[in-house]
């Protein structure tokens, strides 16, 4: 039982980094979660049938939940991009606006840790141990290939000023 509390505790932390790293539509990276997740989780028919269903319910719950702490901040004049680019706009706010940022980081991961321990009660009722805990170590594989994109595309973007064939003199 710990150890499921700690792999929630850690995809709670590894959920946040995720949904915020992507830049697409809400329902486009649901829908590239949840295609993943049915390709690579296994289980069988009927498992299936009474899952997906409610994982995709689960996914849209925690889609609203980074929504609301980004309207929320947005509603105070903070506007942040994705993990690990924020270093300057932080360090610009007043500390009104970084106390609240902290306020906020705190209660979207107590709500999203809320959805994760009502959802995992629902993947209990339906998946067998195993089958979950296969879920489990697949989203946090997914996760880590979200990580691997955003670190390439930082590698590949350039770093400074770049001059179209001028030579300096």
């Amino acid at each position: 039982m710990k150890k499921t509390w700690i792999t929630l505790i850690v995809l709670a932390m590894c959920a946040t980094t995720a949904l915020f790293a992507q830049e697409k539509n809400p329902k486009a990276m649901i829908q590239e979660r949840l295609s993943y997740m049915k390709a690579n989780v296994s289980m069988s028919s009927s498992e299936s049938q009474k899952f997906w269903p409610v994982y995709e319910e689960f996914l849209k719950e925690e889609m609203k939940a980074m929504d609301t702490y980004r309207k929320n901040l947005e509603k105070q004049g903070i506007k942040l991009g994705a993990p690990g680019t924020n270093k300057e706009i932080i360090e610009k706010l007043s500390d009104k606006q970084l106390t609240y940022l902290q306020d906020q980081k705190f209660e979207l991961r107590k709500n999203l840790l809320t959805i994760e321990t009502n959802y995992h009660k629902k993947f209990k009722a339906i998946l067998t141990p195993q089958h979950l805990q296969d879920l489990y170590n697949k989203e946090y594989a997914y996760k880590k290939t979200l990580t691997a994109k955003k670190k390439e595309v930082k590698k590949t973007e350039p770093t400074g000023p770049v001059n179209a064939g001028k030579k300096k003199r």
